[in-house]
Order: C-alpha cells, then sequence, then structure tokens
C-alpha cells in the first residue's frame, strides 16, 4: 500500500509529483459543476440560457468567497499546529469551522431569495436570459451550505497532506454531477433550475462523505467532537488569515460585475455569449495549476509549524516553476485550436477571428498566474494574512480599474481582453519582486 506523502520529509519535487493530481482534481469541484451546467443548458436549453447562468459567475463568487474565506482560514491554522504538535488546537478546528459555515450561509441563502432577481437586474440584462439567470439562482441558494461546508470540511483534509483522500471524495461528487445534470434538465423537465438542483444534490453527497471521514475516525489529527462551536483565539487567527481570501474573492465579485456589465455596454447579446465562453475556457484552464498550487499550502504550512525555513523556501520555489510549466502544457491545444473550444461552449454562435483572438489573448496570460497565486498561498501558509489580503487590493485599485475603464473607452470591447491580459501580467512580476524580499527574511533566520 502506497504511504501517505510526509510533509516534513519528502522531496518538494516529490510532494508535488504525489499532490498534484488529488490538488487538481480538488480544486476542479465547483469549476466543473460551473461548466458542466453551463454546456448542458447550452446544448438542451439555449444560448440565452448559458448567457443568463455565466451571467451569475460574479453573484457565485459571493459564496466561494465565504467559503474561501473559512477552508483558507481553518487550513493554515491546522496545518501550523499539526507543523509544531499543538493537539488543543487540533481539537478546536472543525468546531469553529461548522459554526462559521453555518452562520455564513444562512445569510447568504436569505439574502439570495430576498433580493436574488434584483441582484440579476443590476447585471444589465433582461427578457430570456434575466429569466435564466433569476431562476438559477433561487434554486442555487438553497444549497449554499452545502457548498461552504463541505469545500472548507475537503480543505482540511488536504491540510493533512491527505490529498488522495480529499480527491475521491471530489470525483464522486464531479462525477454525481456530470449524470444528473441532464436528468434534471431534460428528462425531469427542470430546464435551468434543473441544473441548480443537480449541483446541490452534487454537493450534498460531497458533505456527507467528508463528514463520514473526520467522525469514524480516519483522521490523523485529533480532531476533538463534531459539534457546533466558537473559540475566540481559534476564530482570530481563521479570520486573520482568512480574510485575505476573503477581500480578494470579494474584490472579485466587484472586479466581474464590473467586466461583465462592461461588456453588456459595449457589446450585445452575442457579445456577452461569447465573452462568457472566452472566460469560462479561461477559468477552466487554469484550475489544473491552481490546484497544483492548493497543494502547496499545507507543505508549506506544516514546515513553518516545525521551523524549517530552508524547506519553506525550496518548497515554493518548486512549485511555482512546476505551475508555469503546467500552465504552458495546458493553453497550447486552446490557443491551436481555439475555434473548436468556443463551438464547444456556444455551438448555435457565429464565431469571427477577431473573437478567437480574443481567446489566444487572455489566455496567453495564463503562464503569469501561478507567481502571483503562489505568493498569496504562501503568505496565507505562514500566518500572514494582512499582506495576502493587501496585495490583492492593491492590484484591484492600481491596475484593474483604471485598465477596465481607459482602454475600451479608446477600442471598444478589444479594451476589455487587453485589460485583462495586461493586468495579469503586471500584477505577477509585483508579486515575483514581493516574494524574492520575503524569502531574503527567511534566508536571515537560517543564517542566525
Amino acid at each position: 500500500m502506497l504511504r501517505e506523502p510526509d510533509l516534513l520529509k519528502d522531496s518538494p519535487w516529490k510532494l508535488m509529483h504525489r499532490l498534484s493530481l488529488p490538488g487538481i482534481l480538488g480544486m476542479m469541484v465547483l469549476s466543473i459543476n460551473s461548466l458542466v451546467d453551463s454546456v448542458y443548458l447550452s446544448h438542451l436549453v439555449s444560448a440565452d440560457a448559458f448567457a443568463g447562468v455565466s451571467l451569475l459567475f460574479p453573484l457565485t463568487l459571493v459564496v466561494t468567497s465565504v467559503t474561501g474565506f473559512i477552508a483558507a482560514g481553518s487550513s493554515s491554522v491546522l496545518s501550523r499546529a499539526i507543523g509544531a504538535g499543538n493537539q488543543q488546537v487540533q481539537r478546536m478546528v472543525i468546531p469553529n469551522m461548522i459554526a462559521l459555515a453555518l452562520f455564513s450561509s444562512v445569510i447568504l441563502m436569505l439574502a439570495g431569495l430576498f433580493f436574488g432577481e434584483e441582484a440579476v437586474l443590476l447585471m444589465g440584462v433582461e427578457g430570456a436570459v434575466c429569466q435564466a439567470g433569476v431562476d438559477y439562482l433561487q434554486v442555487y441558494v438553497l444549497g449554499i451550505f452545502f457548498s461552504i461546508y463541505g469545500l472548507s470540511a475537503n480543505g482540511l483534509i488536504r491540510s493533512e497532506g491527505k490529498i488522495r483522500q480529499a480527491m475521491t471524495y471530489t470525483v464522486i461528487a464531479v462525477v454525481l454531477n456530470i449524470i444528473l445534470t441532464p436528468v434534471f434538465i431534460e428528462s425531469v423537465g427542470l430546464g435551468v433550475r434543473g441544473a441548480a438542483l443537480s449541483s446541490i444534490v452534487s454537493m450534498m453527497v460531497y458533505s456527507v462523505l467528508t463528514s463520514f471521514y473526520f467522525t469514524q475516525g480516519k483522521a490523523t489529527f485529533d480532531t476533538g467532537k463534531f459539534r457546533i462551536r466558537i473559540e475566540k483565539d481559534i476564530i482570530a487567527d481563521v479570520i486573520n488569515v482568512g480574510s485575505s481570501t476573503l477581500v480578494m474573492q470579494l474584490s472579485n465579485v466587484v472586479r466581474q460585475f464590473i467586466v461583465f456589465r462592461s461588456v453588456t455596454w459595449y457589446g450585445n447579446a452575442h457579445d456577452l455569449a461569447v465573452f462568457s465562453a472566452v472566460f469560462r475556457l479561461f477559468s477552466f484552464v487554469s484550475i489544473p495549476g491552481m490546484g497544483l498550487l492548493q497543494s502547496l499550502q499545507p507543505v508549506i504550512g506544516v514546515n513553518f509549524g516545525a521551523a524549517n525555513w530552508q524547506r519553506c523556501i525550496h518548497t515554493i520555489n518548486t512549485f511555482r516553476w512546476g505551475g508555469i510549466l503546467l500552465m504552458c502544457l495546458l493553453l497550447l491545444p486552446v490557443v491551436t485550436f481555439p475555434r473548436e473550444f468556443l463551438g464547444f461552449m456556444i455551438p448555435n454562435e457565429s464565431i469571427s477571428n477577431n473573437e478567437l483572438n480574443y481567446l489566444r489573448l487572455v489566455l496567453l496570460a495564463l503562464p503569469f498566474l501561478p507567481i502571483s497565486t503562489s505568493t498569496i498561498i504562501f503568505f496565507q501558509a505562514i500566518g500572514k494574512g494582512k499582506k495576502a489580503t493587501l496585495l490583492p487590493l492593491v492590484r484591484q485599485v492600481l491596475l484593474f480599474v483604471p485598465l477596465i475603464f481607459i482602454l475600451p473607452n479608446f477600442i471598444s470591447i478589444d479594451g476589455i481582453y487587453y485589460a485583462l491580459a495586461i493586468e495579469n501580467v503586471i500584477y505577477a512580476i509585483m508579486l515575483w519582486i514581493i516574494l524574492k524580499d520575503e524569502i531574503r527574511t527567511f534566508q536571515s533566520y537560517i543564517t542566525t
């Protein structure tokens, strides 16, 4: 039987090899669910249904933001506690995570039920596109707890370094969603609402599986009692680290709202469908790289807790270059055959050569993502939540906002694509420089 990876002793290259595939699949659960919904809606319902659900991306990012807040904060606390051998902290993590997931999901569900239609209308659409978005959102919000709790609990399994176990539950949920979505849409006749319902069912199963993992004593850390409880010290640490993910994701909500609103302002329904397809392809292709880098968090966290400074430096360099290489490999087929990929996403739309170049332009920013993402994950893993929070905010204020408002004024909808590509590259260069300075601090610990 293959032993579990040793986060304190195995070489970083070996850990990346062992953890990358499970980490990638673990990150793909929400993205695949979202992509599956979109593809099925495009083929089984209409392009309007595809555009309407795609338009919800900025709104569903709110749920992703809260999930990231709880998962990143709890995982960082747990990883460092495992590295330091602190069982008292280990026992407090799960009860606090459950309490946060329950509280936040109730608030988001009520907000979605009472203000969901108004939120969709703010995106600037009407008619069939608007109705599709409202229909999906009204069902989607009913299952918010299963997404937040399931993904946060699965993140704790990854924090142990048991990425393979976490991956198994993820694969089950994804396969279930792929099977159920066409059944609910077409066979049951629920249409757009059926796509949302299938996602809820798959995430509910996902949550049950992760719960059984902890209640049956399979975890390698002291889980304590499976209950709801708030511990002041643990919550403070979770907030310190998790707030960086929350702020980053919530700023992305505003970011995606501005982007999609700009598309509807400068373009028409066809432009919205094309942009939605380009955006989803970019997000989907980036997931493997992000999944590889998510497995960086437990390795850095455990070694930081054990004061292995040199190993932290070696690990982030290894994972970063691995992520860059993976991104380069993944973008090649999409850049080479853009018409086929866009045609799969929106089969009933005519794609121009200029729109194919939009996809190529945006995807060429992918190799820069591992640089910026690994830096944020590094700061989260070592407990430097303030720095991990500030950097994404600086990105939005100094880079995104000026570019997205200036460029489209001169070159219309083309400017939206150029703004996104340029911003990603400049941001990555900035974070490369910042991390080099942090590494010099670590090297001073080694010499002393």
